[in-house]
């Protein structure tokens, strides 16, 4: 029937939330056990674990509490998350002020939130609730008559076959230079047999809903380290190529102690490096590249985590908020996961969210309700609008307490995002703001801290934005969002099937999720059909002013994507058909992501030699030095990488210099290039057989040409480095 004016309904009270006192203890034995730790100055794997995972629990833990969150999962990706942004305070406190003493920090963190957490878990332990024995013998005994023991033993045997057969696999897979369908051809059969193992517990986990919780949560996470780690482990050195300019600038920082703003941009907005160096400093890791390989892995957990809170907060519960986590892992192709800024911000956004809908949401005012009536109206409801959900009967029976704590984290997480990347909190306001106004996130005022501290940060840095990069490109939303990337594929059947793979799986997930939000409108759930709407269709802001290099719209698809999921979940929630809808959506999603994302592995994958000719190399360039080289040679790897920017041209490739020789490049014109970038140091040029087969590969220039440059070079200079297919030439030039 049609939809009348929707009308208020009674919200049932909320029930008591029954807090068990054993995590806030022992994250205080965590924290006090740390900081012993590092009294003592032990060293060593066991320090590294103990101080690491301390930092990253206790101090959230002590923050999120009042907070009440029920779902497990998610609170725990909160925590890790908050962790994290308090960490990310006090490492910029000391990098603002120049104040270096990362150990003694770390100390007065974990003291001072270990008291808070103990606090807590007193309190919970003079008024929790006690499960006796015989309720959980009586649920015990349950779960065996309705076959989950049978489920647990088949589901967790299988489980466990198949992560050992994707490790197999996995180590015979080769780490050397790949062709152009990249891990597709590389991975052997038993990899395959393994992942698929893994991927058929997870389908079954999902559809059929006595299986085991705990095991469902397991084979959703083992998936997702399947699909995300596997090009990690196979690859030599971290990826992809560009992450070596972040490990850099956080090298730097662990050096120095301190950020320049005169060197780069990464050092005006230094969150993310700060917070890393203030970790590798605490747990005594030296080389800041060593973790760098596992952090795609663990953001994709994170985040995962975080979207299945999400979608429990948005009407999702048990399997079907795991299918949500999985659908968008599967979903983000964007590959923005690994060791960068944006990565961490955009866990961040997530946490922002989840707090939001968990603690702030509120029944939605006149505007928001004559909003919902008209789409009830327009798509025909079966049902009148019913009037919120769990977010707001929960939210009404936290209280003050939880209010304000989550006020302050929105704030704090604001704030962090603020400091560590351009783009990320201009999202979050674009979401934030227009929820406030229909009255579904109070108190309003909220939005006053989370739209001006961006623009406070930016304010000081703008004229620096706009000399370096420009503010805006056009206000032309639609050129913003078709421009090409910057980056030069290489035009093959395999990159025109990965480009057009991608496409189908954006287009899938949207299209299905489209369906679940007519879905949720029809069945009376208009209210969080368009909070879902609006939280996919918000970040189009980042592309109504800038294109950035054609990357625009790939952060668009991610910061959509956990909302296209949830809303897809929406659409095949249900049994029967459905069922069979929910298994041929995470398969078809999984199998695309992975041909697409494996395919493009051939250009995100460094060779070890060329790494350790750049560390090389890094030890002896100076200010007054430029760099040639023939590809994408990680020459940005070091503490001293401000070196590399001083003057003009310092580092250029054939790509680069060819743009001036249509023609082609010669000897003659090399040598006039090397004169023209002199500034009074040592020119270096380094010639690798990696680079020389990728310039080819691209048409940039011949093999001969390459060759003859290089005959050319080693005339006329010293070759100071010849190793696993690398040599470094040093050849004098005056200013």
């Amino acid at each position: 029937m049609t939809a009348t004016t929707p009308t208020r309904v009674v919200l049932r009270q909320a029930e008591r939330v029954h807090r068990s006192p054993v995590p806030t203890l022992a994250a205080a034995v965590l924290a006090f056990g740390a900081t012993a730790v590092l009294l003592t100055g032990t060293t060593g794997a066991v320090q590294t674990a103990v101080v690491l995972t301390a930092l990253l629990v206790v101090p959230g833990t002590a923050v999120v509490r009042p907070l009440r969150l029920t779902e497990p999962i998610g609170r725990a990706a909160l925590v890790v998350v908050t962790s994290a942004a308090v960490d990310t305070v006090v490492a910029l406190a000391m990098v603002w002020t120049g104040h270096w003493t990362p150990v003694p920090a770390a100390g007065l963190v974990l003291v001072v939130s270990g008291w808070a957490t103990l606090a807590h878990g007193i309190v919970a332990a003079r008024s929790t609730d006690r499960v006796s024995l015989r309720r959980a013998v009586g649920a015990a005994w349950a779960a065996r008559r309705e076959g989950t023991v049978v489920r647990l033993a088949v589901g967790g045997g299988v489980l466990v076959a198949g992560v050992a057969t994707w490790a197999v696999g996995t180590a015979q897979t080769t780490t050397g230079v790949l062709g152009e369908w990249g891990l597709l051809t590389a991975v052997t059969p038993t990899w395959w047999v393994g992942a698929g193992a893994v991927l058929a517990v997870t389908v079954v986990a999902l559809v059929d809903r006595r299986f085991p919780a705990a095991l469902r949560v397991a084979a959703a996470a083992v998936l997702v380290v399947v699909v995300y780690g596997t090009a990690n482990l196979t690859a030599a050195e971290p990826r992809p190529p560009w992450v070596f300019k972040h490990v850099a600038v956080t090298a730097y920082i662990q050096q120095h102690g301190a950020v320049d703003p005169a060197i780069d941009i990464y050092n005006r907005w230094p969150g993310f490096f700060a917070v890393s160096a203030f970790l590798g400093s605490a747990t005594s890791t030296a080389d800041a590249l060593a973790p760098v390989r596992f952090v795609e892995v663990a953001f994709a957990l994170v985040d995962a985590a975080l979207v299945l809170g999400i979608a429990s907060t948005l009407g999702l519960r048990g399997r079907w908020a795991v299918t949500a986590a999985v659908v968008f892992s599967a979903a983000n192709w964007v590959g923005q996961d690994y060791y960068s800024p944006q990565a961490f911000a955009f866990a961040l956004f997530l946490a922002v969210v989840l707090v939001v809908l968990t603690a702030l949401r509120r029944s939605p005012n006149a505007l928001g309700r004559a909003i919902v009536g008209v789409a009830s109206r327009l798509l025909r409801a079966r049902r009148d609008p019913i009037v919120p959900t769990a977010g707001v009967a929960a939210a009404g029976s936290r209280g003050g307490t939880a209010t304000v704590t989550a006020v302050v984290l929105v704030v704090l997480l604001q704030a962090v995002i603020s400091a560590s990347h351009q783009l990320t909190p201009y999202v979050l306001v674009a979401a934030f703001v227009p929820l406030v106004a229909v009255g579904v996130v109070r108190p309003w005022w909220t939005a006053v801290p989370v739209t001006v501290a961006p623009l406070l940060y930016l304010l000081p840095n703008l004229d620096y934005v706009q000399e370096k990069f420009g503010l805006v490109t056009g206000f032309d939303p639609l050129s913003n969002a078709t421009a090409a990337t910057t980056s030069i594929a290489i035009p093959s059947l395999a990159t025109t099937l990965q480009s057009r793979g991608v496409l189908v799986l954006t287009a899938l997930v949207a299209i299905v999720a489209l369906v679940g939000v007519v879905r949720m409108v029809r069945a009376g759930h208009g209210h969080r059909a368009l909070l879902v709407l609006w939280l996919a269709a918000s970040p189009a802001v980042l592309v109504l002013g800038q294109s950035y290099g054609g990357e625009g719209r790939l952060r668009v698809v991610l910061f959509s994507a956990p909302f296209l999921a949830i809303a897809a979940v929406h659409a095949v929630h249900g049994r029967r058909v459905r069922l069979g809808a929910t298994a041929a959506l995470v398969v078809v999603t999984t199998v695309l992501f992975v041909t697409t994302t494996f395919q493009a592995e051939q250009s995100n994958r460094t060779p070890a030699g060329e790494v350790a000719a750049a560390r090389w190399l890094d030890t002896r360039f100076t200010g007054d030095d430029t760099l040639t080289t023939v590809g994408s040679f990680p020459a940005i790897v070091g503490a001293d990488y401000p070196a590399y920017l001083e003057r003009w041209g310092q580092v250029q490739s054939l790509e680069d210099l060819t743009e001036w020789y249509p023609r082609g490049m010669s000897p003659t014109d090399l040598d006039e290039s090397l004169a023209d970038r002199a500034h009074g140091g040592v020119a270096w040029l380094v010639f690798s057989d990696t680079e020389r087969a990728e310039v080819v590969e691209r048409g940039t220039a011949t093999g001969p040409e390459v060759d003859a440059l290089e005959r050319a070079t080693a005339r006329q200079g010293t070759l100071r480095y010849d190793r696993d297919g690398v040599r470094v030439y040093e050849v004098a030039r005056g200013a």
